[in-house]
């Protein structure tokens, strides 16, 4: 049995290897490394995120009760209306709202003068 599983086990294996890319990703000619100061960087900042990580592990995992939300949701309402199958089609106009000022009326025609006396008084 464990012949067959070693065997079995270096099969995938060497299939995960046989279907693997053997080139490199294509970068069209030109490299995107950011050369060595940004893999240190980029290092660095790995190991510094670790570090807090592992350092802030003991306080997350004593502060978990707190996060708890309910052990379980309320249950649905018994009783739901069925919806409606059926909306009436809207009305074909609409009169205008009801606090609209009336139209101005029409203006004077033309060498309109107010009668006489209209001002005098």
């Amino acid at each position: 049995m464990l012949k067959f599983r070693s065997a079995l086990i270096a099969g995938c294996a060497a299939a995960a290897l046989a279907v693997a890319p053997m080139a490199s990703a294509s970068a069209h000619g030109y490299r995107h490394g950011g050369g060595l100061i940004f893999g240190l960087a980029a290092v660095g900042a790995a190991a510094i995120v670790g570090v807090a990580t592992i350092v802030t592990a003991p306080i997350r995992a004593l502060a978990a009760p707190a996060y708890a939300g309910p052990a379980y949701y309320a249950p649905p309402p018994a009783y739901y209306p069925p919806p409606s199958a059926y909306y009436p089609p809207p009305p074909s106009y609409y009169a205008p709202p009801a606090y609209y000022a009336p139209p101005p009326p029409p203006p004077p025609p033309y060498g309109y003068y107010p009668p006489p006396g209209y001002y005098g008084r």
